[in-house]
């Protein structure tokens, strides 16, 4: 009922998401963080003494690494967040995201759904 009241929204197709070779690979945190205010967290580096504080893509990422969804259940859901055009390269820019993380040893892939370990699956 009153279905002409939602207008589909047009999925790109996301090219580089299809051909990833780690689209069906759940990502989890691996570093502790914490809230520095109301919109920005910390993370603290497990591999040096140092924290990071990220820009919004990052951090938005990072807090979602539950470990529950997959790089490309992921995509979708953040995908569906947007109220008008969705960005054609949207899944350049989490698959980029994503893998600056890894680099960072701050997130990880695991091929089954995994919990982060109890210390990093809360903020501060």
């Amino acid at each position: 009922m009153f279905s002409f009241f939602k207008r589909n929204k047009r999925i790109p197709p996301f090219e580089r998401l299809k051909s990833y070779d780690y689209q069906h690979y759940y990502f989890r945190r691996i570093a502790s963080w914490g809230w520095v205010n109301s919109s920005t967290i910390f993370v603290s580096d497990p591999n040096s003494p140092r924290v990071i504080t990220m820009d919004p893509w990052p951090q938005k990422i990072f807090i979602a690494a539950d470990g529950q969804k997959t790089i490309s259940e992921y995509t979708y859901e953040v995908a569906k967040e947007y109220r008008g055009i969705i960005p054609d390269l949207l899944d350049d820019t989490i698959i980029n995201e994503i893998e600056t993380l890894l680099k960072e040893k701050i997130i990880e892939l695991h091929k089954n759904k995994m919990w982060p370990d109890q210390q990093n699956n809360k903020s501060k």
